[in-house]
């Protein structure tokens, strides 16, 4: 004997449909070791050689890519990979761009109150940003920059550094 059903209902039809996970399974990145701990990024800029430099005394610096970094007093540029410090170079010349300083104004009590407000509303939001695995809103970008040329005349290479409003210009003979 069989019984056939006019009307078969299936499961999809009884249940609603719950949408998108809202977490997905797994961990997310914000949450792995070398976000959460890992040490901060640098803002120096990096500078990739392609072919080996040699120097006049047959040193050389093999093909890579590598951070520069300028001195605390500014005298010499300095080649580092993976931490380890691979060649100095001395500066021979230094800019530094001062057109777009801005001399701050004297305020007045309330608008002192006022700046002195949103200043501790603005720590507040970053360190639960940092606390959330994010970067915070008030660390501007910086702007960076670091190159390498062969120069035929002067038999020599020509480091460029460029880091905000600072650049400087060091040589390899």
């Amino acid at each position: 004997m069989a019984i056939y059903l006019a009307q078969v209902k299936t499961l999809n039809e009884l249940l609603p449909s719950r949408g998108p996970s809202t977490y997905s399974a797994g961990i997310q990145d914000k949450d792995k070791g070398y976000a959460k701990y890992g040490p901060k990024s640098s803002t120096n800029p990096n500078l990739l050689i392609v072919n080996p430099i040699y120097d006049d005394d047959r040193n050389v610096i093999m093909p890579g890519f590598y951070e520069l970094i300028l001195s605390a007093d500014r005298t010499m540029l300095i080649l580092e990979q993976s931490g380890q410090v691979v060649a100095t170079f001395p500066v021979f010349k230094i800019e530094e761009d001062k057109s777009q300083e801005q001399v701050s104004q004297p305020m007045d009590n309330k608008s002192q109150k006022k700046f002195d407000k949103n200043q501790k509303k603005q720590v507040k939001k970053n360190k639960k940003l940092v606390k959330q695995g994010k970067i915070p809103d008030g660390e501007p970008e910086i702007y960076t920059n670091a190159t390498v040329q062969y120069d035929d005349k002067g038999d020599y290479y020509l480091i460029k550094y460029e880091r905000g409003k600072i650049r400087a210009w060091g040589a390899i003979k």
